[in-house]
């Protein structure tokens, strides 16, 4: 039988950031995180990435879109503020 390693258990609010979160694996990161209860900001240049992928949680009160470049440190920084934890998803 195969054992796999208990899925970890972060803090009621905790907050992470998704770069590339439009995109199919980011999207699909942010509805796993708004569906366990916690806080999620996206960030994505939507250049691959589309908003139809964030349609079904986007009206979510525990959702941030930022449509932005990850090559602008202050966009990355504004991104960044308050987050717990940063997925790095975008390319």
């Amino acid at each position: 039988m195969t054992e796999y390693a208990a899925m970890p258990v972060f803090p009621e609010h905790t907050h992470f950031l998704v770069t590339g979160g439009a995109g199919f694996i980011g999207s699909n990161i942010c509805e796993s995180l708004l569906k366990m209860g916690y806080r999620v900001r996206c960030l994505d240049d939507l250049s691959t990435g589309k908003t139809e992928n964030l349609e079904s949680f986007s009206g979510c009160d525990r959702f941030e879109f930022i449509k932005g470049d990850i090559r602008d440190f202050d966009t990355c920084m504004r991104a960044a503020e308050g987050v717990d934890y940063v997925l790095h998803h975008a390319a």
